[in-house]
C-alpha cells in the first residue's frame, strides 16, 4: 500500500518473535456508543474517498498463493478491508487521518466494502443511537457515499449487498462462538440477523 501511494495505513516495520511491528496511526478512533460527528456528511464523504483510494491501490496486488484470513468473495475486483468502518478509522477532529486493522483484509467486489461501511455509518439498522440520522435519510447518505466514492452503484445495489454482508457476518460470528468458545458472538450474530431482516423489510416496503 505504501508503494502504491496509501500513506495513512500503518506500514510494517519488523517483526518480534511472532509478532508483526507496525507504525502507529496518531489519531482518535471514536468507540460505541459513537459520537454525533460521525454521523456528519463530510465524514461519509471523507471515508468513502479514502474507501475509493484503498481499493485502487490494491489493484495488481499478486494473488497467487495468497492466504487469507476472511474469506474471499467474487467478484475479486479489489482487496477489500473487510471492516472499514468508523470504529477502524482514526481522526483529528472530523478530519480522516488513517485506517486501522488490516488484518481481515482478501479480496472481493468493491461493493462489499462499500455496502458495509454503509451499514456502519448511515447507518442502515434495525435501531439507531438517539445522535444518529434517522432511516428517513439513510437513502441521500447512501448514495452520498457513493458519489464521494465515484461508484456507479444505487442504492438497491447497496440494500442488496448489505444483506448478504449482514448474513455473511452473523454466519462468521456463530462459527467462532464455538471455535473460540465466546458465547457472546452469538449475540452479534444474532443482532446483524435482525439488521438483514429490517433491510429487506425496507427493500420490500419500497418495492425495491
Amino acid at each position: 500500500m505504501t508503494v502504491a501511494g496509501i500513506d495513512w495505513a500503518p506500514r510494517p516495520i519488523g517483526i518480534e518473535g511472532d509478532r508483526e511491528r507496525l507504525s502507529f496511526i496518531d489519531g482518535d478512533v471514536p468507540l460505541y456508543p459513537l459520537p454525533e460527528w460521525v454521523w456528519d456528511d463530510s465524514v461519509i464523504g471523507q471515508c468513502a474517498r479514502r474507501l475509493r483510494e484503498l481499493h485502487d491501490a490494491s489493484i495488481g496486488f499478486g494473488l497467487d498463493g495468497a492466504i487469507w484470513q476472511s474469506r474471499a468473495k467474487v467478484p475479486a475486483e479489489v482487496i477489500c478491508h473487510n471492516d472499514f468502518a468508523p470504529h477502524n478509522l482514526a481522526f483529528n477532529g472530523v478530519a480522516f487521518v488513517g485506517a486501522i486493522d488490516f488484518d481481515m483484509c482478501s479480496p472481493g467486489p468493491r461493493l462489499w466494502d462499500i455496502a458495509y461501511l454503509a451499514t456502519r455509518i448511515v447507518p442502515l439498522t434495525g435501531s439507531t443511537p438517539d445522535n444518529a440520522p434517522g432511516i428517513h435519510d439513510a437513502r441521500r447518505r447512501v448514495e452520498l457515499i457513493l458519489r464521494a466514492y465515484g461508484s456507479n452503484a444505487t442504492w438497491n445495489d447497496v440494500l442488496r449487498v448489505a444483506i448478504v454482508r449482514l448474513i455473511d457476518l452473523a454466519e462468521i460470528s456463530t462459527e467462532k462462538a464455538v471455535e473460540l468458545g465466546k458465547p457472546h458472538l452469538r449475540d452479534e450474530a444474532e443482532a446483524y440477523e435482525r439488521d438483514a431482516q429490517f433491510l429487506r423489510t425496507l427493500r420490500d416496503a419500497k418495492g425495491e
